[in-house]
């Protein structure tokens, strides 16, 4: 069976969507994947006998509606010449895990039985029009599902045979007992979200772990607001330094310069025996997991990163500000624990401070006070990595 898959934008969305990947791949052992991402997404991935075919979406950098519908039809055309010369012909789904119009236009030019995918916030929209089996927008989002991922497993309902419920069903698991059963969902959303795994590293990871090596990520693509703040940062990391631990500082191109005065405000407190290193903007993603793969504790905002750290097991603090933590925290199979402002999920503690404001899930505080992280300590941060050390 093959099936064709638009990725999200997001790194720490891409992440969360391979659970999704690794159900399909459960109920049906021989789907073999074509994906299509922007370069980010599909760092994640390489080509094998799993994923056989990556194509790259950069129509997005096209400049003027027509210029990139023009390149989103191109990208098509290459697709479609791809299923054609592989003797494929046609994919038996398409899962379409964005909601615009562009993404829908792609696919819905992409030879396919069937083109899954959410339909339109609205009445009035027009993906409805290029989507065969359209799943309802709200049912993939609270209180119907509670978390990215389960929005993203929530697509299964038009992918899934049958047959995959009626096993479940005879095999009597307990869904009710289950840590992601949801009341307000249906009978075949549960079974669908009791069923959908851990996170997943799709790319071959070569190192091993090693104790007291810090993983730190202060950066977050989505804006300054889910950044915690940068002299919180320098005091962690000097205090935990003069413990024993060895720091790691990692982010992307456009962090490299907040990363930077972090690193050299470090440099200029530490005594030159006190090891931290600074990788923003060094490393490939592949680069990036094995380095991070290395590291027993991480600490960073609600980011890409955050969810990688998460895939690879590793125990640490997630710091949320203005995004909502039930939606987007470190994701588990297992019970999460509340308690007052912490989210205990596995070894990974999720931080969130209790606010009128909140969650505004703007890109710059609009009160500019920005207490939904001013107000996560240090204190709290060195406290807690030291607790799961």
């Amino acid at each position: 069976m093959n099936i064709l898959i638009k990725l999200p934008n997001w790194l720490g969305d891409t992440v969360m969507l391979t659970p999704t990947i690794c159900l399909i791949q459960k109920v049906i052992p021989k789907a073999r994947f074509v994906l299509i991402g922007n370069r980010l997404s599909t760092s994640l991935f390489v080509e094998n006998e799993t994923f056989i075919k990556i194509f790259i979406d950069d129509t997005k950098s096209c400049k003027g509606f027509f210029k990139r519908i023009n390149a989103t039809m191109a990208l098509a055309l290459s697709v479609n010449e791809y299923l054609k010369e592989s003797g494929i012909g046609e994919f038996d789904y398409v899962l379409n895990t964005q909601n615009n119009f562009f993404s829908a236009m792609l696919l819905c030019k992409i030879h396919s039985k069937l083109h899954i995918g959410y339909s339109d916030k609205s009445m009035f929209g027009i993906r409805k029009f290029l989507i065969t089996n359209p799943v309802k927008f709200k049912s993939g989002r609270t209180p119907l599902c509670t978390h990215q991922v389960l929005s993203y497993s929530n697509l299964l309902l038009a992918l899934l045979p049958t047959s995959f419920y009626e096993e479940i069903l005879r095999s009597n698991v307990d869904l009710l007992s289950h840590a992601n059963y949801n009341k307000d969902s249906n009978l075949a959303q549960n079974i669908i979200f009791t069923q959908t795994p851990e996170l997943k590293i799709f790319l071959p990871i070569s190192t091993k772990r090693r104790q007291k090596l810090l993983a730190i990520s202060p950066g977050a693509s989505y804006g300054e607001s889910k950044m915690w703040l940068t002299q919180y940062f320098i005091e962690t990391i000097i205090r935990l330094a003069k413990k024993g631990y060895s720091i790691r500082i990692y982010g992307g191109k456009d962090e490299i310069a907040r990363n930077e005065m972090i690193y050299n405000k470090c440099l200029e407190m530490l005594d030159k025996d006190c090891k931290i290193e600074n990788l923003s903007g060094k490393t490939t993603i592949q680069e990036l997991i094995n380095s991070m793969n290395e590291c027993a504790l991480y600490i960073g905002n609600d980011s890409g990163s955050t969810h990688i750290a998460k895939a690879l097991k590793m125990s640490g603090v997630v710091l949320y500000g203005p995004t909502p933590i039930a939606w987007g925290r470190p994701w588990s199979i297992n019970k999460v624990k509340i308690a007052d402002d912490y989210y205990y999920a596995d070894s990974m503690v999720g931080i969130q401070k209790k606010l009128p404001c909140m969650p505004c899930k703007k890109r710059v505080c609009p009160l500019k006070h920005h207490n939904c992280m001013k107000l996560i300590t240090p204190d709290e941060v060195v406290g807690i990595i030291e607790s799961l050390s």
